[in-house]
């Protein structure tokens, strides 16, 4: 009874575990024992050399955008260029106006021309001492323009798609997130990893290591993530079967639906974050720098000398085994 207990709690504990974990970690067959985000124990230090000391600080900013663009493509058919631009013009001019309805001046969106191109189509003809022949005839046009949106507030993104679907425009080609003032975010974390470094140096000296003395070089890199990048799919499904499957019999299977997720950078090789709490898709600024002190070299002791004094007053060395 004690032994069905027990396995009753493991068993809990872990569908408890896979509920908070989510599908994506279940369906991709994640070892959570081979990932760094859950591991109880950090890597371990390095000696670079004995007289050597390296420390190296990371520091990750994870800031919310100042303005997106939406790109929306518009594709039109037609069967003169007249009439397939036309087509093309008043479903973009009915989207430009929805949007603009929702607050979004003429000035934020821009329309690209993609390609104008004829479709053709086969016509067989059969001429008099000759095989019959197949040519490539014009049986119309295609005709493609982008819209691109900026906008401010996040939420608009949703109204905006409703807008696109009203005249058809199911196309949301990508929606980029940009920062008015990057400069600041890696301004912002030079000045914090330079204090987190500094706070290093106190805890070394009063550990007995003085860095201040040691001759210093450094090295630094930044870079940085979008969210349109940051995006990954999977497919969360199950197959059961109650009954045995006949081998002569057709098994016609479903499409099973593709999901994609925000998946941001991940906290756990950094010691400075700022902004930790992620709510919503951010621009996320990363810092990294490398300072090697060289400590002087210990020198090593010489062997003592013994020496006696002489009656006459003379000094005589005395070798010692």
């Amino acid at each position: 009874m004690r032994s069905f207990f027990l396995f009753s709690m493991l068993l809990c504990v872990q569908l408890l575990w896979g509920q908070a974990a989510g599908n994506y970690m279940q369906y991709n067959n994640f070892d959570p024992s081979q990932n760094a985000r859950y591991q109880s124990v950090s890597k371990s230090a390095k000696l670079v050399s004995e007289n050597v000391v390296e420390i190296k600080v990371n520091a990750l900013h994870n800031k919310k955008a100042s303005s997106y663009v939406a790109v929306f493509n518009i594709v039109q058919l037609g069967r003169t260029t007249e009439e397939t631009n036309t087509l093309l013009n008043n479903r973009l001019n009915a989207f430009v106006n929805g949007v603009k309805a929702l607050g979004v001046p003429a000035s934020d969106v821009y329309v690209d021309m993609v390609n104008f191109l004829p479709k053709y189509e086969i016509d067989a003809t059969k001429k008099l001492f000759s095989k019959k022949t197949y040519t490539e005839v014009p049986k119309g046009f295609e005709l493609q323009k982008n819209v691109h949106i900026r906008y401010t507030d996040p939420t608009v993104l949703d109204k905006v798609v409703t807008a696109a679907a009203a005249q058809e425009i199911y196309d949301l080609v990508k929606v980029d997130y940009f920062d008015d003032n990057p400069t600041a975010a890696y301004e912002e974390l030079r000045q914090k990893s330079f204090e987190y470094l500094t706070k290093v140096r106190q805890d070394f000296l009063k550990a007995g290591i003085e860095l201040d003395s040691a001759y210093a070089i450094a090295a630094e890199n930044t870079w940085v993530a979008f969210p349109g990048n940051r995006y990954e799919s999977y497919q969360a499904y199950s197959t059961q079967s109650f009954e045995p499957i006949d081998k002569n019999a057709a098994v016609s299977t479903v499409d099973k639906p593709v999901s994609r997720f925000y998946n941001a950078v991940p906290a756990n090789d950094y010691d400075i974050i700022l902004q930790p709490e992620i709510l919503e898709p951010v621009i996320q600024y990363s810092y990294n720098l490398v300072v090697r002190f060289t400590l002087p070299a210990k020198t090593k002791a010489q062997p003592k000398s013994y020496f006696i004094i002489t009656p006459s007053g003379q000094l005589q060395p005395v070798k010692l085994d």
